[in-house]
């Protein structure tokens, strides 16, 4: 018996936040930043990407390694969006001038960090640029940067749990104290903090990311966009806000990270929220999913678009295969047969056509090859039908489609009148609206 139904392919696309991750994605990034890295391995790439934290020549991050007192300055003004304010025609003081610094930048880095609070002139007569920066001293120069010294200088006799609390210096007890309720540092096993401990690389990432995610806290979140589209051929992301949708270039082998754990591209689906972080360049170098929506992803062909109402349907199909859409009509003229009669065009059906009249009247769905030459019946070239289906509530869906639905044809985005019936689409959607509309055939 002729199958005039096609089955549903609807597809729910659920991507768990805690999804474990390839292994494959562990060998990408800093050569040296595996498995036992995990803990950082987030705050590593992210502030990495951001340009705070450089790496090494070779594709090497050193994590180990101890960061020097200019480094963990020249960090946190990064972090603060202020080393476009070095000014290097500023007349540097004799206090900074007298010292001995690696390079030449970095006088004005460390006269810009004056400026700003961090360092104080009186701290440079025995400050060693190159030397381990301690835990302590970290400290300070964090809680200076954000302008929290006022409430750090209230609580320096305050008494800290920690069991080698008496070994924090007097004067930095209070820093400690803001770092450790602002959750920016933590104390080791055994609750200890170990003041005098030089930080390593890979806990100022984590210090720094922390205090990142801080200042974003109270700010308008600019880098936050949502998924639309993303093409793995072309390594592309389409996404929108505010109502603009713009489409970026993705690094090759970009870090995902998906709840704060390694993800995968192929993970990302249209509706989630992320956080892009861009190069120069203006290509993507990495992604945060921030949240993940459930998304319904269906595949089929358009039988149905109504610009008035702002909704589009599908006969869903698990062929790519382009489709005509259009009423079955009879015709006498020259001969009983039969037509099908699409928005534009007028066909004259021919081959398997063995139950069609039973639905004369109906919308229906033919899959077939329209045949060169023309019609004996004078009415529309001839299709040669291989198959059909009958529209019909129960094999069709219907999505809503708003001014944020992305619709693309041709790799180019078009409005909803440029849609055409009997397209072969991928359609994302959350519930009945349409997010992505990506015609395939």
């Amino acid at each position: 018996m002729k199958r005039f139904i096609a089955g549903l392919l609807i597809m729910m696309l659920v991507v768990s936040l805690t999804a474990p991750v390839a292994e494959a994605k562990q060998n990408r990034g800093f050569k040296d930043v595996g498995k036992e890295w995990d803990w950082a391995r987030f705050s590593i790439e992210k502030m990495y990407a951001k340009g705070i934290i450089k790496g090494y020549p070779g594709g090497w991050f050193k994590p180990r390694n101890s960061v020097t007192h200019l480094e963990a300055i020249i960090m946190a003004l990064r972090i603060m969006g202020w080393e476009g304010e070095i000014d290097r025609n500023a007349k540097l003081p004799e206090y900074i001038t007298k010292l001995k610094l690696p390079w030449k930048d970095a006088y004005y880095y460390l006269n810009l960090a004056v400026e700003k609070g961090i360092v104080k002139p009186e701290e440079l007569k025995n400050f060693r640029p190159n030397e381990p920066a301690k835990r302590y001293e970290v400290a300070k120069y964090v809680v200076r940067a954000i302008g929290r010294e006022d409430e750090a200088k209230q609580h320096m006799n305050e008494k800290l749990s920690f069991k080698d609390a008496k070994a924090i210096p007097d004067d930095a007890v209070g820093y400690v104290y803001v770092m450790v309720e602002l959750g920016l540092m933590k104390g080791y096993p055994g609750h200890v903090f170990q003041p005098n401990k030089a930080i390593s690389r890979a806990e100022m990432a984590v210090i720094i990311n922390s205090l990142d995610e801080l200042l974003k806290e109270d700010g308008e979140k600019e880098s936050v966009f949502v998924v639309v589209l993303v093409d793995r051929d072309d390594m592309t992301i389409t996404v929108s806000k505010e109502g603009r949708t713009t489409t970026y270039d993705l690094e090759e082998d970009i870090p995902v990270y998906i709840n704060g754990k390694y993800g995968d591209i192929e993970k990302i689906s249209s509706g989630d929220e992320v956080e892009l972080i861009f190069n120069e360049e203006g290509k993507v170098v990495f992604i945060q999913v921030i949240s993940k929506k459930i998304t319904t992803t269906a595949k089929g062909i358009v039988v149905d678009v109504e610009e008035r109402k702002q909704t589009v349907s599908l006969l869903t199909y698990d062929k790519v295969e382009k489709g005509y859409v259009g009423v079955l009509k009879e015709s006498d003229i020259e001969g009983r047969h039969l037509e099908l009669e699409t928005e534009y065009d007028r066909f004259v059906l021919v081959g398997d056509t063995d139950r069609l009249e039973d639905y004369v009247g109906e919308k229906i769905v033919v899959l077939g090859e329209v045949k060169q030459g023309a019609s004996i019946y004078m009415r529309g070239p001839l299709l040669e039908v291989d198959d059909w289906f009958v529209v019909t509530d129960k094999n069709t869906l219907t999505f809503e489609v708003t001014g944020e639905t992305y619709i693309e044809i041709g790799g180019k985005r078009v409005e909803l009148s440029e849609l055409e019936e009997g397209s072969y689409v991928e359609l994302a959607a959350q519930k009945n609206e349409a997010i992505s509309i990506k015609v395939i055939k």
